[in-house]
């Protein structure tokens, strides 16, 4: 087992609760945390598309902000926990997405239809960046490191939905 096998199995746990991570989470975990962010995004999206009433729209709109909050939480604490340091450019990347996200939650409801596309492609546009440049699931047992390594983005996440 490597040095780095353990170190994120209780990450979701440590980076929900406002802690530093230490332990290693699980391949599993990461991959589920990622495929609820790709889902909430779809959903939101396709609440626009089929023209779904603002109070709906705002509740995959919560949704979506959830996950995207859980999912930058974790990615900031397996980051942290890698390299014993946080990385203040990237959390200003997030804090930027989320403000996004609250600032389109926030409007969703006054907003026509085309400057509410609008704000949802550039959203859109964010996520789906970041997704496909975030770091690949940690491999913990050695056996695993030869397994195929979890799709890296929202196209491949949506292919294995």
């Amino acid at each position: 087992m490597s040095s780095q096998s353990g170190k994120f199995e209780n990450l979701s746990q440590a980076s929900s609760a406002g802690r530093s991570a230490t332990p290693m989470q699980s391949r599993d975990e990461w991959q589920g945390l990622r495929h609820d962010l790709v889902d909430a995004q779809v959903e939101t999206l396709r609440m626009y598309i089929e023209k779904q009433p603002p109070e709906r729209f705002v509740v995959a709109l919560d949704r979506l902000i959830e996950c995207t909050r859980a999912s930058f939480r974790q990615e900031e604490a397996l980051m942290e926990c890698l390299t014993s340091m946080a990385d203040p450019r990237h959390r200003a990347r997030h804090d930027t997405v989320i403000s996004q996200l609250e600032s389109l939650r926030s409007s969703a409801r006054e907003l026509d239809r085309g400057r509410l596309l609008a704000q949802l492609i550039v959203v859109d546009r964010e996520l789906t960046s970041h997704l496909s440049g975030a770091v690949r699931a940690p491999v913990s047992r050695p056996q695993e490191s030869q397994s195929e390594g979890p799709p890296a983005t929202r196209g491949d996440l949506m292919a294995h939905h």
